[in-house]
């Protein structure tokens, strides 16, 4: 009998697969990809992301970002530079399996290369199945991504989708290093999203994105991105497209009397940038906190979902209104940004972790009018 199992191994599962190993419990992590796995991600990692993980991930780090070029529908572009680093650039494959040995190291028991199908409730436990054999335990944990089949098997089914397609783009290494301290952020390169450029220690992550669940025509734009910002030949390109969750900021339903969702598989990420792995971290410690206390007999694993209604899901909302707003006004806020560079100082905290979306319709205006400023000396050009 496990105490947990958990269905999934990305940076939520793993995490919580290590802390509750770490504080005696019996855990299992079941995953369907045999590890080391590619998983289609930018690999960016903000610094308020950065902050939230209690490892040290600083060998696993390919690149550090002090630079962000915005490029605007318009034509123009605006460099922001920060004094300390914002972004870390991280190849998931090799993030992933450390996190993962992390976890084993501490004792999770590790299934990769095994297919969760199904779960039936015997009266004392939840049987979990798969394609190698049944395990009984007292928790699920649901932590597999934004089409979880543990959140369709609960009909714990929260959120929007968006979709994103990513080249892995191989190219000489003079061109890397060019690139080398910076991103490029490119407003004009799909509707309602984003195009990337984001370098890593042999190649470019080059990708677009969009909070739009369908657009025919995305991989035209993904070879459009890609012609645009690499000027010299290519020597490979591996092309993979993934989902994104868009919340909305509605309170949803996270667990039920013996189940839990973390990461992707609550469709919580940021409805403004895209950023997941902030919050699919953050609901890993949450979900964490309330599977010990409950284990304590201190509260339901309801406590669960009030937590996340209470700690995600608003600042969610905030972030959500602002994306409709900008997305939909680019002409307005490359304007507001030449104008008022110090908006910016904004964005800088949030992704540091020194501000929220909260209130932003308040805030936006004092940072842009410099009554308020970032806590990161910045320089915008």
């Amino acid at each position: 009998m496990y105490d947990a199992i958990i269905i999934g191994g990305g940076p939520a599962g793993s995490t919580l697969g290590r802390k509750l190993s770490k504080e005696g419990y019996k855990a299992l992590l079941i995953e369907k990809h045999v590890f080391p796995r590619y998983k289609a991600c930018g690999g960016g990692i903000t610094k308020r992301c950065y902050k939230l993980l209690d490892i040290d991930i600083s060998q696993y780090v390919e690149d550090i970002t002090n630079e962000i070029v915005f490029k605007f529908p318009n034509g123009k572009q605006t460099v922001l530079q920060t004094d300390e680093p914002i972004i870390y650039q991280v190849d998931r494959v090799k993030f992933d399996k450390y996190l993962i040995d992390m976890a084993a190291y501490y004792g999770c028991e590790i299934h990769d290369g095994e297919t969760f199908y199904d779960f039936y409730d015997n009266g004392k436990s939840l049987v979990v199945m798969t394609d190698k054999g049944e395990y009984e335990t007292k928790i699920l944990v649901g932590a597999d991504g934004i089409n979880s089949n543990v959140a369709y098997k609960t009909r714990l089914i929260n959120g929007k989708k968006g979709i994103a397609l990513e080249g892995e783009v191989y190219v000489d290494n003079s061109l890397i290093d060019g690139l080398k301290g910076k991103v490029v952020v490119d407003f004009n390169a799909i509707k309602y999203g984003y195009g990337w450029v984001f370098p890593k220690g042999d190649r470019l992550s080059i990708g677009v994105g969009t909070f739009l669940n369908k657009i025919s025509n995305i991989k035209e734009i993904l070879s459009k991105m890609i012609e645009g910002n690499v000027d010299e030949n290519i020597k490979d390109c591996k092309i993979y497209g993934h989902q994104l969750s868009f919340p909305d900021g509605s309170d949803g339903v996270f667990n039920d009397d013996k189940v839990i969702l973390i990461g992707d598989a609550t469709r919580l990420a940021d409805p403004f940038t895209g950023e997941g792995i902030y919050n699919a971290l953050l609901t890993a410690d949450i979900s964490f906190d309330v599977i010990k206390k409950h284990f304590d007999g201190e509260c339901g694993l309801n406590e669960y979902t009030l937590r996340l209604n209470r700690e995600i899901v608003p600042d969610i909302g905030w972030a959500y209104r602002l994306a409709q707003f900008t997305y939909n006004n680019m002409d307005f806020i490359e304007k507001s940004v030449r104008h008022f560079p110090n908006v910016l100082s904004y964005f800088v905290d949030i992704m540091m972790g020194d501000n929220t979306y909260k209130n932003f319709k308040v805030k936006v205006p004092m940072y842009s009018l410099r009554i308020m400023n970032s806590k990161t000396k910045i320089k915008v050009e």
